[in-house]
């Protein structure tokens, strides 16, 4: 199970809540192993993940256990 991150744990210098919201949100997306922009599952690729839909690339790799 991959867990959000609280936002009342980040310190950010000039980000508004709604901003700390997002990076939570899409930083929960990317180690569930979904694009962040909404196009759904990501491939492992290398060292982390690439959406083959627009071609999102990270070093971050899914925390979810395959079921």
């Amino acid at each position: 199970m991959v867990k959000r991150l609280d936002q009342n744990h980040l310190m950010t210098l000039g980000w508004t809540e709604e901003d700390a919201q997002e990076f939570v949100e899409r930083d929960f997306k990317i180690r569930s192993g979904l694009c962040p922009n909404g196009h759904g599952p990501m491939e492992p690729k290398g060292c982390g993940q690439e959406c083959t839909s627009c071609g999102f690339l990270c070093n971050v790799k899914n925390e979810l256990k395959p079921s």
